[in-house]
Parts: structure tokens; sequence; C-alpha cells
């Protein structure tokens, strides 16, 4: 029961997430990408590849992207002038609180209505699901890949074509 109730709701957020990018006219990495940057406040390009899991090429592109429609900037580092971070805009800002502040008004009526020590368990299990499922990719990031019978990866697909 609850890890149906895990697999709907993942299911949910990517459809979500999915709906949100159309609605912004952006891909669904880029909507990755402003959610991971505005949760973290300043991030660097390595660390933005790495959670993408895609290359330093493919991040600059994805960063270039966002910064000439001025959702993200870059700015130097404080403690080391060889680095660069990237930050969130107020721009960017805006569009998520125009395209999300119902959802975000929706939810906290919800658990407004929760004790704090409903809220507190829901945090706890929340964070102790969102560690297994991260460890759980992170162990499937370092395995070779599965190969079905009769079924190209799409690394291979995209090489042989």
């Amino acid at each position: 029961m609850v890890l149906r109730a895990i697999r709907d709701l993942a299911a949910t957020l990517q459809r979500h997430t999915e709906v949100t990018s159309k609605y912004l006219g952006m891909s669904w990495t880029e909507v990755r990408t402003l959610n991971f940057v505005s949760r973290r406040g300043s991030i660097t390009p390595t660390e933005l590849s790495a959670y993408l899991g895609v290359t330093s090429g493919g991040v600059t592109g994805i960063i270039d992207r966002l910064e000439s429609s001025g959702h993200i900037r870059r700015t130097d580092d404080r403690h080391d002038r060889r680095k660069i971070r990237i930050e969130v805009t107020e721009s960017a800002r805006e569009v998520a609180r125009r395209s999300l502040g119902s959802l975000t008004e929706s939810l906290g009526d919800l658990l407004s209505s929760k004790s704090t020590e409903e809220l507190a368990l829901l945090c706890t299990l929340l964070g102790e699901v969102e560690a297994r499922i991260g460890a759980h990719a992170t162990s499937l990031d370092t395995r070779p890949p599965v190969r079905q019978p009769g079924h190209q990866a799409p690394d291979s697909a995209a090489t042989s074509a």
C-alpha cells in the first residue's frame, strides 16, 4: 500500500514536471535545472553536471539557454576566482510563482491542517524514502546497463544511425 503510494507520487511528480516544462516552453532538463539551482541557492557547473548526469559540454548548453532567457546568471565564486557559480534570477522566481503559486497555496492549506507531530513524521519518512531512492539510483548509475535482447540502448542507437 505505501510502496504503491510512493510510486504513484513519483509518477505524478514526473508528469507534473513534464506538463510544467511544456507550459513554460522549456525542456524537462531545464526545469529540473532551475529547480535544483533554486533549492541549492548557488551551484557550480560541475555540481549541475553531476546532478543531471550530463557532460560538461551538455551542461554548458543548458546554462547558456537558461542564461539567455534570463532565468539564471553566472557569478564569480567568492572563494576561488577560477570558478563560476550559477544562481536563479528574480525573473525565474517570478515565473515559478506564476506557474506554481496555486499548487504551493493548495499544499500549504493541506499541510496547515496537520499537527506538528504529523508533519515531523512526514518529513522524517520522506527524507528516509528520498535517501533510499537516491542510494539506489547511485548504485544503478555505477553498474553496466542491462542489455535486452533485440533492444538497442539509447546511446548505441544514436551512434549507429
